[in-house]
């Protein structure tokens, strides 16, 4: 009898190690009979990457998904929380409009868990297994933009930097553009933003900005763009003007495959790849898992506090674009 027992708990033990489901393991995902709500606040080029990435990961794991666009109007995406809650989903995945109205979003969802996505709400308003967030750590993008701007300013004692910020009020414009300036006035240099203006990551305000801030004459010795759709904005009044983009590179963020293509033909110096796939992925199993009530910490790049999952930021340039084309 003890025999028989002892190889029944070997044959269970066999099982879970097999399956993933032991400790330390990644238990198989099933999304079967789960409908998931995804609101988009208003699509460009990298958040239609991520939401047919998440589409795709749903389909997979067998859930069902509905995904709509806010087209960046608050009520509209308020109308849809009320319709996902209406409905019965059991989950919600909720790049916000305005993070500010993250509170009252998860009170209309009542009850039903939401996983924000791409544009992070106050810590404050996010609860382990309830309310958390999925993407990547914004102050690394900016800590690499200048990290990059430090390494080839070795033989200046002063550094000028024009900034172009993306969507005020949005997580990304706040945690990149923060952590980019900090990080530069660590160093043993002058540094002086010479030009600050928000684009709302769009490719023809950010040529019209810098079209206006060339008109001022002011030096400058480096472009650091939100995104690379803005970016290509300030390359396009480069071309314009005449101007040498080897002379002050231009930075962008997203590795966008128009952005890869400006760094691999010269025009763009620095690109940070944010992978959309991934993201897209991501929330998709952190949605399955708050659905069954499980624990989001064996997904990689879960925090220890269970309300983030973090996706890395990877630098690129002329050496490795080829990975990223």
């Amino acid at each position: 009898m003890k025999k028989g027992l002892r190889l029944l708990m070997l044959c269970v033990l066999c099982f879970n190690i097999v399956t993933g489901c032991g400790k330390g393991g990644e238990s198989a995902i099933d999304g079967s009979g789960i409908k998931i709500y995804l609101t988009v606040s208003q699509y460009n080029t990298f958040k239609t990457s991520l939401v047919n990435a998440a589409k795709t990961e749903a389909e997979n794991l067998g859930a069902q998904i509905v995904i709509e666009d806010a087209d960046g109007v608050l009520e509209t995406q308020v109308s849809q929380i009320k319709k996902a809650a209406k409905e019965g989903y059991d989950v919600i995945l909720c790049n916000p409009v305005n993070t500010d109205t993250a509170l009252e979003l998860e009170e209309l969802a009542e009850g039903i868990p939401i996983v924000f996505y791409n544009s992070c709400p106050d810590d404050s308003r996010l609860k382990a297994g309830k309310y958390i967030y999925v993407g990547s750590s914004e102050a690394d993008a900016g800590r690499y933009q200048a990290e990059y701007i430090l390494d080839n300013s070795v033989d200046k004692d002063e550094i000028n930097v024009v900034v172009i910020q993306g969507e005020l009020g949005h997580s990304a414009t706040y945690g990149r553009t923060s952590s980019l300036i900090s990080e530069l006035n660590k160093s043993d240099k002058k540094v002086n933003i010479v030009f600050k203006d928000t684009a709302d990551w769009d490719k023809e305000k950010a040529k019209s900005l810098f079209d206006i801030f060339l008109t001022t004459g002011q030096p400058y010795d480096f472009v650091a763009s939100n995104n690379d759709t803005m970016a290509l904005g300030v390359l396009d009044s480069y071309a314009e003007n005449n101007t040498d983009p080897a002379k002050a590179p231009v930075l962008g963020i997203d590795a966008t495959a128009d952005g890869c293509a400006a760094i691999k033909d010269g025009r763009m110096a620095f690109t940070v790849y944010q992978p959309a796939k991934k993201q897209g992925e991501c929330i998709i199993k952190a949605a399955i898992a708050l659905v069954h009530g499980d624990s989001i910490s064996s997904i990689e790049g879960a925090t220890e506090d269970n309300k983030y999952v973090y996706v890395p930021f990877e630098k690129v340039t002329a050496d490795n674009v080829s990975k990223y084309e």
